[in-house]
């Protein structure tokens, strides 16, 4: 049957009068010189508190139960003639007592705690017997303490598992027939009878709960090279690996979107995986020189390289395969090899509709060719090729390599009273677009539902004769080239400075 009552939940609480101790402990320590070379070891470990979660604290002021409600009128609900629009808040129009609007609730969990999370690091600088050269290793560790995530309490009792991959589904028995997928995407409930949430509680409609999480942690490896500038010509390059893992990116502002816009397995999960933002790989160089062409007023010459591993990102289905109302943000199954019959193939369609016979007819004619569609592209996708037998990870494949440097010069100019000297400084970033319009572009997935996600499986339902679950094959998305300011494009910029 399906949920009633209520979740369990004191919609009341907040975080007012908690207190967070911040230990912290740091070292310096310099060795003796050794020919008048210095070594220092530095480190330390502490707690820190990170960004304070005020956006999303304000969620259960907003989404109460009984403060806001979304009403539909027209044809076969309630007539539109009953809502009428008042401007004055005073005096708003009464809600039907006829299938009141279902309500919005948003519960932070008691005892949740602002976030913070541990850090480590370990870091020893050397002086080289060369050319003054001084190298370095750094190495940070993070460990959450507290960490948040959301949950989505209205989703119902499971109603089935997935006979692939074992997943939680809380579709009805026709949101699982192939029938509902004819099309190769969803047809509409009404024409199929899909339900989805199929046993959820009708009196309430968006209902979620923020929690926190001691899952997550990272590791930072960086290494440099530098040679400081002394006789005019200064350069460094440097490496840096990062692995950066936490349960929720959180990279919404709302409590329903912030659960929803995340790649899952299990739609409330508690898993870590790789983080939204991380960069695997960087690559950073420069190199400075300056020489007085003028009196005492020096010319200076400065490049900066940066060269990193794209943005990461998940494959999953197109469309909504476990039921929970949300599509695009299901982790993709990828089968043991081509010819495991794990799963069956059939294209996608472009005429609407089908029925069994014609069905059958579009699964029997397509298969094959969608089956080898279906493995040339995972062939050709490391994050694909290396999940088989297994559901992809969250954000396991990365976007493009990166490359961009920008270019300085400066030159500083007599001041108009006794020592003061102004300078004059032309910034030209991303230099190598300005030369050739392909290079430095930030080419990425485009962030949505899951958050960054490729799509190119759409879940066709279950074959009741087989009970294999159904992929319907099509052609996946692609990369977008980023075009926000300061991303792909080049910029030039002029700064005044004046000194007294």
């Amino acid at each position: 049957g399906r949920a009633a009552g209520g979740f369990g939940y004191d919609n009341s609480y907040t975080l007012d009068g908690q207190k967070i101790v911040q230990p912290r402990f740091g070292f310096n320590y310099q060795f003796d010189p050794v020919d008048k070379l210095k070594t220092q070891l530095r480190g330390g470990v502490g707690l820190f508190m990170g960004s304070s979660a005020s956006v999303w604290l304000t969620n259960p002021y907003q989404n109460t139960g009984v403060t806001t409600a979304n009403l539909s009128c027209g044809s076969g609900t309630v007539p539109c003639s009953t809502i009428q629009f008042s401007p004055d808040p005073n005096s708003q129009p009464s809600l039907p007592t006829t299938n009141p609007p279902a309500a919005n609730v948003d519960f932070v969990a008691p005892g949740v705690k602002q976030p913070t999370v541990w850090k480590m690091n370990l870091a020893i600088d050397k002086e080289l017997p060369w050319f003054g050269l001084v190298a370095g290793a750094e190495w940070l560790h993070t460990e959450v303490d507290k960490g948040l995530y959301y949950q989505f309490l209205n989703l119902g009792p499971v109603t089935s598992t997935s006979p692939v991959d074992g997943r939680e589904m809380y579709y009805n028995a026709a949101g699982r027939s192939p029938l509902c997928y004819a099309g190769g995407n969803d047809s509409s409930p009404t024409t199929c009878g899909r339900l989805t949430k199929a046993l959820n509680n009708q009196s309430f409609n968006n209902v979620t709960v923020l929690k926190n999480s001691s899952k997550g942690d990272g590791d930072v490896l960086t290494l440099s090279l530098n040679s400081p500038n002394r006789t005019g010509l200064g350069w460094g390059v440097a490496y840096t690996y990062t692995r950066a893992t936490e349960v929720s990116g959180l990279t919404s502002s709302t409590a329903n979107s912030g659960w929803l816009n995340r790649a899952n397995f299990n739609p409330n999960e508690e898993v870590a995986a790789n983080a939204a933002t991380l960069i695997r790989n960087r690559i950073t160089g420069n190199v400075n020189w300056s020489k007085a062409f003028f009196g005492k007023y020096k010319t200076t010459f400065g490049k900066l390289y940066e060269g990193r591993t794209g943005h990461p990102y998940s494959w999953v289905f197109n469309n909504d395969v476990n039921g929970d109302s949300v599509a695009g943000n299901d982790l993709l199954y990828i089968p043991k090899g081509q010819g495991s019959g794990e799963v069956l193939f059939r294209s996608t369609n472009t005429g609407g509709t089908l029925n069994q016979a014609q069905l059958d007819n579009l699964m029997a004619t397509t298969s094959a060719t969608a089956e080898a569609k279906f493995w040339s592209i995972v062939d050709a996708n490391p994050g694909l090729r290396d999940s088989k037998g297994k559901v992809v990870g969250r954000n396991a494949s990365f976007s493009p390599f990166v490359n961009s440097f920008d270019v300085r010069v400066s030159q500083e100019v007599p001041g108009f009273f006794g020592n003061n000297k102004g300078t004059l400084t032309l910034d030209i970033l991303n230099f190598g677009n300005l030369i050739n319009k392909r290079w430095g572009r930030i080419d990425e997935v485009a962030f949505g539902t899951g958050g960054a996600t490729r799509r190119w499986i759409n879940y066709g339902g279950i074959d009741p004769n087989t009970g294999k679950m159904i992929y319907a094959v099509n052609d996946p998305g692609d990369y977008t080239t980023k075009q926000n300011r300061g991303e792909s494009q080049w910029a030039m910029q002029l700064t005044a400075k004046y000194e007294f």
